[in-house]
């Protein structure tokens, strides 16, 4: 079942997972959430996975990661996609 949230929303989960948590871990939690923004709408687990870190130690910690991605250009993480959890390789294209 798909899971919508906005943004202020966002926080609330991220405040359900157990700290620290690899990076891979919380993108496959978040593999079914959709973020709403104000110009569009994202998957949160797709989010995850393009962060820097491979951990996160904190909500904080996780929330920035998050904030950078959504300042820079997330046009390329479609919905329901999470980025490198699909079992598929690039050459599988």
């Amino acid at each position: 079942m798909t899971r919508t949230v906005t943004r202020n929303q966002m926080e609330s989960l991220l405040d359900d997972l157990s700290y620290p948590v690899m990076r891979i871990d919380a993108a496959r939690e978040f593999a079914d959430v959709t973020l709403q923004l104000g110009d569009g709408e994202v998957n949160l687990g797709g989010l995850v996975s393009e962060t820097k870190n491979d951990a996160f130690d904190s909500i904080d910690d996780l929330k920035t990661e998050l904030d950078d991605v959504l300042e820079s250009d997330h046009d390329d993480v479609l919905p329901g996609e999470v980025t490198g959890l699909s079992g598929r390789s690039e050459s599988d294209g």
